[in-house]
């Protein structure tokens, strides 16, 4: 009896990994940031104020990017982060192992339309119905921002930032948006400029 039980055990042993599902197992791991600028190459980072290529009523986007990724790199940077309204004032010393951050900033919002995915009832297995469509409010953050050396006012890194993001919401005022889209800008920007991890999403194959 022991015996048959034995055998029937080492069985099901063997044919587990057959009888198993072989979905892929998605994993996030940290990677250390890829940044053009060698460790300890600088001491102080300067923000300023970003342009506002399209002001906003009631709303300074450009000096809240500046306070917010200004924020964000004190928590990451053990140097200095110092914030100023205009570059030339960072500039005109020609101080070495100083980075300065400028750029400039748009917000734009429309209202378009979009597939209601959730509640809509299918015609057929790739054909949903015109009565699925619905209005939503679409947010656009374009930022382009350069890197300069206080040193000489020379470019060292420069780059477009484009983020959007829909809201069912149709009022959704500009400064939820600029929470959220900022927050993608900050995921991009510190790991160049700082050399910060990133969470990447990796799949292992499961054989």
């Amino acid at each position: 009896m022991k015996a048959a039980a034995a055998a029937i055990l080492a069985f099901a042993v063997g044919a587990g990994p057959a009888c198993r599902s072989t979905a892929d197992i998605v994993i996030r791991v940290d990677l250390p940031g890829v940044s053009p600028f060698a460790a300890g190459s600088f001491d102080e980072v300067v923000v300023t104020d970003f342009r506002e290529d399209l002001p906003l009523p009631d709303f300074r986007a450009g000096r809240e990017l500046r306070e917010y990724l200004a924020a964000e790199i004190e928590r990451a940077f053990r140097g200095t982060v110092t914030r100023l309204d205009a570059p030339d004032q960072a500039l005109s010393a020609g101080r070495p192992r100083v980075l300065v951050l400028v750029g400039s900033i748009r917000m734009t919002t429309a209202v378009r339309k979009a597939l209601d995915t959730k509640s809509v009832p299918w015609d057929g297995p790739f054909k949903p119905p015109g009565r699925g469509l619905v209005e939503v409010c679409h947010w656009t953050m374009t930022v382009d921002l350069s890197v300069l050396s206080a040193a000489d006012a020379t470019m060292v890194y420069r780059r477009r930032f484009e983020e959007e993001r829909d809201y069912i919401d149709l009022e959704k005022p500009a400064e939820f948006a600029f929470s959220e889209l900022s927050a993608r800008v900050r995921d991009r920007l510190l790991p160049v400029l700082l050399g910060s991890p990133t969470l990447e999403t990796r799949t292992l194959l499961v054989r």
